[in-house]
């Protein structure tokens, strides 16, 4: 039986191969237009060759799909009941601040700017870099 990663590995390739039948393209032309020998997406599907994060970029790029829009189908965001939960990344981000997690979801901006404000915490980013928003935040927040 193959490990996880080898699994989603494999869930992938099919995602894109599946993308790939929907926009009419043969695997060989995107193989082509990848510089990549023939039959290697071939290998990959079988779990002969391991996926690479740069093959699935070019892949994306061959079918003429967005890197974010091929993620957001592979990995939808979690329902807003679980994207503050205790064991989710804005919950983490909620205790290294010393917040309650927030229970709902929220939108990037907020959320990159949530980041920076942890990062500014704990001295990982240096405090004459910060943005006014996060600035403005953590004043909110106090």
């Amino acid at each position: 039986m193959a490990d996880k990663y080898t699994e989603e590995a494999l869930r992938l390739a099919g995602m894109l191969k599946t993308l790939a039948k929907s926009k009419r393209r043969s695997i060989r032309s995107i193989e082509q237009q990848m510089g990549v020998g023939t039959s290697i997406f071939h290998k990959v599907l079988k779990g002969d060759v391991t996926l690479h994060v740069r093959h699935v970029l070019m892949i994306a790029d061959a079918l003429e799909i967005d890197w974010a829009e091929f993620f957001h189908i592979a990995y939808p965001r979690a329902s807003a009941a679980s994207a503050g939960s205790a064991g989710s990344l804005l919950g983490d981000l909620d205790r290294a601040l010393g917040e309650e997690p927030a229970g709902e979801e929220i939108p990037d901006a907020e959320f990159e700017a949530k980041v920076k404000r942890v990062l500014a915490h704990l001295g990982l980013l240096p405090q004459e870099e910060e943005e006014p928003e996060i600035e403005a935040a953590r004043i909110r927040s106090a």
